[in-house]
């Protein structure tokens, strides 16, 4: 008889317990409902207070986007080995400082522009080409593969595996540009890209590098000629032995020194001859210090459109609406207790 009693117990808690629990869906059904039932009901009665305040933002937001001025972004890519992410951020806040001044002199006495052209830009941003996490990670596996080379033999997959791994544009910066002006664009570039190179920090380590390289080609352009001279003298060599050959000479020179093979040469002169071309070319296209992608010359502006703004006018409309409608009711409730 207990045990009986024990189990009807137990079924009348656990009917109550998912009575309960229904309930407590069915109330927040009914909340929901009830509260877009107010959300529709207070439009309806109060169809002039929602009309005035709704005509009020859109005029506002025609006003707005007829009268503000129109921005034009576009970006560039600018790779340099001597940039870093704290240099760039430090130059950018000061572009921004001196474009927010006022007098815009100082700006355009920074970059070496016009006053004119200086008073049509809006702002500066940069960022790195390539996320900065991925560099540290890149700069872990590295050290780990360095460490590696300790436990195998084969070093030079390794080294391999360090060379692919390496991203290309690290030391790329994405610079954005904002203006007034779309045609004002293409003429800050080389505004933008000399006020970087002549850093002090950078300028130097350019100009190292440059003569450096200039160097390096007047050598190779002396082995270049001492080469060729020699070149000369072993194919005249081989050009007389050839016709005393032919007249019948047995003659045979005996030396304790190695003949020289003439292949190894004309590879060599080859092999320095193409080092001459790579430094020619990185003489020329300046590596180390390069745009890799330019501004381009946008004709529709990046700030929000009519339609955008009309939208977002509409939608602070009806929210305003109802703010002033609860406001309203608060208010008169407070008046009430009173």
């Amino acid at each position: 008889m207990e045990s009986q009693k024990s189990n009807t117990l137990d079924e009348i808690d656990l009917g109550q317990l998912f009575a309960r629990i229904g309930n407590f869906f069915s109330n927040i059904g009914l909340g929901i409902l009830r509260f877009l039932s107010l959300v529709r009901r207070i439009p309806v009665e109060n169809k002039g207070l929602f009309t005035i305040i709704i005509v009020v933002s859109l005029a506002l937001g025609t006003s707005y986007h007829t009268f503000r001025k129109k921005v034009y972004e576009t970006t560039m890519i600018l790779s340099s080995d001597y940039l870093n992410k704290r240099l760039v951020d430090n130059s950018i806040e000061k572009l921004n400082l001196l474009a927010n001044e006022k007098s815009k002199n100082g700006l355009a006495k920074t970059l070496g522009i016009s006053d004119t052209l200086a008073k049509n830009i809006a702002k500066f941003s940069a960022k790195p080409f390539v996320d900065e996490k991925d560099l540290i990670e890149l700069e872990v596996l590295k050290e780990q593969l360095k460490n590696a080379q300790s436990e195998t033999k084969n070093t030079k997959v390794i080294d391999q595996v360090i060379q692919r791994i390496e991203i290309e544009n690290r030391h790329s910066f994405e610079i954005t540009i904002q203006a007034y002006k779309p045609g004002v664009i293409h003429s800050l570039q080389d505004a933008i890209v000399n006020f970087f190179k002549n850093n002090d920090y950078i300028s130097k380590r350019i100009k190292i590098t440059k003569d450096n390289r200039i160097d390096k080609k007047t050598k190779l352009q002396h082995d270049l000629q001492k080469l060729d001279s020699l070149k000369f003298i072993i194919f005249d060599n081989y050009k007389s032995m050839a016709a005393q050959s032919r007249q019948g000479s047995n003659n045979v020179i005996l030396s304790d020194k190695a003949v020289t093979d003439p292949i190894q040469i004309y590879n060599q002169d080859l092999e320095l001859y193409n080092q001459y071309q790579a430094v020619n070319a990185q003489i020329y296209v300046q590596p180390d210090f390069e745009v890799v992608d330019g501004f381009t010359e946008l004709t529709e502006p990046t700030s929000a459109g009519l339609v955008l703004t009309l939208a977002i006018a509409l939608l602070a409309g009806i929210v305003g609406s109802y703010v002033v409608v609860a406001f309203r009711v608060f208010n008169n409730y407070l008046a009430s207790l009173s």
